[in-house]
C-alpha cells in the first residue's frame, strides 16, 4: 500500500510539472506558430445577400512605377468603376506604389465572373504577371442602398500566391454577443486550414463586450482556384446573419 501511495504522489508531481511547463497543450493552436503570409485578405465589410444595385469593392495592390497596372476586361452585366490611390509618401521616395480600388455593381441579379489582369500596356493578356479572378453573386435589387459597399475585400501582398504559400484572412467580430465567425472549409481538402485564432482588441481591464479580429491561415498544395467562405451566427441557431466568400488562386 505504501509503495502505491508513493507512485501516486510521484505521478501527481509529474502531472503538475507537465501542466506548468505547457506540455498538456493549448486551446490556441497558433500559440507556438508564426506564419509569414504571401497574401493577406482583409474583409472590411461583409454582407449576407448583395443586391444587384449594391456595391462589391475589391482593393488590389498596384505600382504603376513598375510599368504594371490592373486592366479589367468588360463583363456583360457588370458596372465597374476604378480609382487609384497612392500610398503615403512624405519623403517623396521614388517607386512608391498604392492600391487600385474597384467598385462593382450589376445590372440584374445573377452570377458573374470578374477578372483583372496585372500587366503592362503593350502586353497581351497571356503575359500578365497576375490574373485575378472572382466569382460575384448578386441578389434581387433592394430598395434602400447604402452609400458604402455591401462587401469589401482588401488584398495585400501577392494576389495569386504560389502553391504552399500561406494566405492570411482577417475580419472583425465580437463573440461576446454570442455571434462568431465560422470558416466553412470545403474544396475537398484542396484548400487547407493551417490555423485560426481570435485576437481581442486592447482594452482596459474592467471593460466588457470588447470586439476583436478573427484570423485564419490557409494554403494549398495543388495549383487551382478555391473558395474560402465564412458565416457569422450563433452555434445554437441555424440562422446566419452575415457571411462572405471569395476565391483564392494558387499557382505553380
Amino acid at each position: 500500500m505504501k509503495s502505491i501511495q508513493v507512485v501516486m504522489a510521484i505521478a501527481c508531481v509529474l502531472l503538475l510539472a507537465c501542466a506548468f511547463s505547457g506540455c498538456l497543450g493549448s486551446d490556441d493552436p497558433a500559440n507556438n506558430t508564426t506564419y509569414t503570409p504571401a497574401t493577406t485578405v482583409t474583409v472590411t465589410k461583409d454582407g449576407l445577400a448583395i443586391g444587384a444595385n449594391e456595391v462589391i469593392q475589391i482593393t488590389l495592390p498596384e505600382n504603376p512605377t513598375t510599368g504594371y497596372t490592373w486592366f479589367v476586361p468588360a463583363v456583360d452585366g457588370l458596372i465597374i468603376s476604378e480609382n487609384y490611390v497612392s500610398d503615403a509618401n512624405p519623403d517623396n521616395m521614388a517607386g512608391v506604389g498604392g492600391t487600385k480600388i474597384l467598385n462593382i455593381t450589376a445590372e440584374k441579379e445573377g452570377s458573374y465572373e470578374f477578372k483583372a489582369l496585372y500587366k503592362r500596356a503593350n502586353d497581351n493578356d497571356n503575359a500578365s504577371l497576375y490574373t485575378f479572378v472572382q466569382k460575384l453573386d448578386y441578389a434581387v435589387p433592394i430598395n434602400t442602398v447604402s452609400d458604402s459597399p455591401n462587401l469589401a475585400l482588401e488584398f495585400e501582398g501577392t494576389p495569386t500566391p504560389k502553391v504552399g504559400e500561406v494566405v492570411e484572412i482577417r475580419t472583425r467580430g465580437n463573440p461576446t454577443t454570442g455571434y462568431e465567425w465560422t470558416a466553412l472549409m470545403s474544396e475537398n481538402g484542396m484548400l487547407k486550414l493551417l490555423d485560426s485564432k481570435y485576437v481581442e482588441d486592447e482594452h482596459e481591464e474592467e471593460m466588457t463586450g470588447v470586439g476583436g479580429t478573427y484570423i485564419w491561415y490557409v494554403t494549398s498544395d495543388v495549383a487551382g482556384t478555391y473558395t474560402f467562405d465564412a458565416s457569422y451566427g450563433r452555434s445554437w441557431e441555424d440562422d446566419v446573419i452575415s457571411k462572405f466568400y471569395f476565391n483564392l488562386t494558387f499557382v505553380e
